[in-house]
């Protein structure tokens, strides 16, 4: 009589259908990145934001929203018609403009948005959809915000009752617990925005002085979270202006862009408490809001491919000699950074070269 093997009891038991309710071995894991749009941020998260639950804190006006609806865009690009994004508006402050400059599909089969600021109700949707997903879609859940989110028991109240302290944080823990692995092994993604509130470490090693971040919700989303990324305060230094070298802010002339910068707060690739900012361009629709062509000149100088000589600027031996192998045309000089962004805006081929190269970044990681 032959041995019963580990594997084989292991299997019996997966097989067993009192137990298959209640995992999620039979489910083959997807193993996908959704870009953010950014170069800088892609290759810090190591291609993109994989499937699973991840947490955008920080400031108002930070950018959480605009870079969510960036994710959301590339979600629908990546699954096609097989990919709905869901948005839970609890705020009220999803307006057309946003979703104008986001470029994302409103079509009614790519895009829904529930107006909805009570705990219980929108978890029942995102359970619901998971666990009853007869069309096999790929869902991007945005919760924006945790913050505006009520307790049932609590919003028929009249103003002077208390409401219980911590609820919406229970429930979220609760509801975490319960969806966190099948959201992830179902192949969907969860976004959870919140403003600045609580002060939480995310070092439960340090006594003090550990990375921090603040945020709604209860421990349980710093938890369950993939990512923590916390969009920081916006500064005059992190603004550009029509007029740049300008020595007197007043005149710099009008703003056309500014920095958006992201600290990593936890993260799943050792790029826990790590900066990464990106330029968005005011004005853009359609998806563009990431000022692509100034993200390359930067990139050009971190990786010395655009040296700096006094005022001109010129590409480095190695980039001419892999331009001139893919027969891509080039200038030799360009007087000034204004110059030499407007000319990598000119030139779309050159442009799209460049940003494919730095794409193999995130790729590699």
């Amino acid at each position: 009589m032959s041995k019963v093997t580990a594997l084989n009891q292991i299997q019996s038991f997966l097989d067993d259908k009192n137990n298959k309710k209640y995992h999620f071995n039979n489910f083959e894991e997807l193993d996908y990145k959704i870009p953010s749009g950014s170069l800088n941020l892609d290759i810090a998260l190591g291609g993109g934001l994989t499937s699973g639950a991840h947490r955008f804190t920080g400031v108002n006006e930070g950018g959480k929203t605009s870079c969510a609806l960036s994710f959301a865009r590339n979600f629908q690009n990546l699954f096609g018609k097989d990919g709905m994004v869901i948005v839970i508006k609890s705020e009220g402050r999803l307006s057309k403009s946003l979703l104008d400059r986001s470029g994302i599909d409103t079509s009614p089969s790519k895009f829904f948005v529930l107006d909805c600021n009570i705990f219980e109700k929108v978890f029942e949707l995102i359970r619901d959809l998971v666990y009853n997903n007869e069309e096999n879609k790929r869902y991007m859940f945005i919760v924006d915000s945790v913050d505006a989110l009520c307790r049932i028991n609590d919003i028929d109240k009249s103003f002077d009752e208390p409401e219980q302290v911590a609820g919406g944080a229970l429930i979220t823990s609760v509801f975490l617990k319960k969806m966190v692995l099948p959201i992830s092994k179902m192949g969907h993604t969860l976004i959870l925005t919140s403003q600045v509130r609580v002060e939480v470490s995310t070092n439960p090693y340090a006594s003090r002085g550990g990375p921090k971040v603040k945020q709604a919700g209860g421990n349980a989303i710093k938890h369950y979270a993939n990512f923590i990324l916390e969009f920081e305060e916006r500064y005059n230094s992190d603004i550009m202006f029509t007029n740049p070298s300008a020595s007197k802010l007043e005149d710099k002339g009008d703003p056309i862009g500014h920095y958006c910068k992201i600290r990593f707060r936890k993260s799943v690739n050792e790029k826990t408490g790590a900066q990464v900012r990106y330029p968005i361009k005011y004005g853009r629709t359609g998806g563009n809001s990431v000022w692509k062509e100034r993200e390359i000149a930067d990139m050009m100088f971190v990786f010395q491919m655009a040296i700096k000589k006094g005022a001109w600027i010129s590409f480095s031996e190695d980039l001419v000699k892999e331009l001139e192998l893919n027969e891509i045309e080039h200038e030799a000089k360009f007087q000034g950074e204004q110059k030499f962004l407007q000319y990598l805006e000119s030139n779309e081929k050159l442009c799209d070269f460049l940003y494919e190269e730095f794409k193999k970044f995130s790729n590699a990681i």
